[in-house]
């Protein structure tokens, strides 16, 4: 099976790092990521290890995002996140290594709902989107609120609205959620919401050595478990995962 993988496994976690990276950037409340408080959305250094936050999507889906510390890779300490997605009762994970010094991207592993892994290495070439928590300059801060979630949390939140030739977004944040993401929705539409979060329990799906051993991603490995089904070409990283 040919499958394409994104970079940052699924269509609202461009946003989501925007948040995870908040407080990197100026402290002009125009243009950096605030909560209701005016705190600024909580970044990596800041995030405890094992924190996680669980969304609810609208077409049924469901996304975990964790936070599970630091590891080293060849080398380079990195903080250490997985994104889990579960449709239908089936889950996909995609494992993050963010370099903690220059906030780029060295490695993505990924599992499929089968069990396989596969990895691909990142470069400064690769395209990637970690932003330094900069609001975009077509975003604008609408107001503050209050969430709770559906198990009973309720977190203080700042609201922001983009423009763009496909409409309007907005995004809900706050700095007592790990990641930062509370709400996204689409000229109006809800598209993902917050269900749960904690700061301990997280658990990681992609050991090390997994990871190690994994075959590299879009070359056949002959059926050994590793590598990426025979996918050739060029690869596309892409917001999203699809098959």
């Amino acid at each position: 099976m040919n499958r394409r993988y994104l970079l940052f496994v699924f269509p609202a976690l461009f946003a989501l790092v925007i948040f995870a990276f908040a407080g990197c950037g100026g402290s002009d409340d125009n243009n950096t990521m605030t909560d209701g408080d005016g705190n600024m959305a909580m970044g990596f250094a800041s995030m405890k290890a094992g924190s996680w936050e669980e969304m609810t999507n609208s077409d049924g889906s469901r996304d975990r995002n964790e936070f599970l510390g630091t590891d080293s890779y060849n080398g380079t300490d990195c903080y250490l996140m997985e994104f889990d997605t579960i449709t239908n009762g089936k889950k996909e994970t995609t494992q993050i290594w963010i370099s903690k010094s220059a906030s780029q991207g060295v490695l993505m592993v990924m599992k499929d709902e089968n069990g396989k892994v596969t990895k691909l290495e990142l470069t400064p070439s690769t395209p990637q989107n970690i932003p330094t928590g900069d609001i975009p300059v077509n975003s604008t801060k609408i107001g503050t609120d209050k969430y709770t979630t559906p198990t009973g949390k309720t977190v203080n939140v700042t609201k922001y609205k983009t423009t763009t030739s496909f409409g309007e977004s907005e995004s809900w944040i706050s700095s007592q959620v790990p990641f930062g993401q509370v709400k996204v929705l689409s000229n109006g539409t809800v598209i993902s919401e917050l269900y749960d979060y904690g700061t301990s329990g997280a658990v990681r799906d992609i050991s090390k050595k997994e990871m190690e051993s994994a075959g590299s991603f879009g070359i056949d490995d002959g059926g050994n478990g590793g590598g990426g089904g025979g996918v050739g070409g060029n690869i596309v990283i892409t917001v999203g995962a699809g098959s």
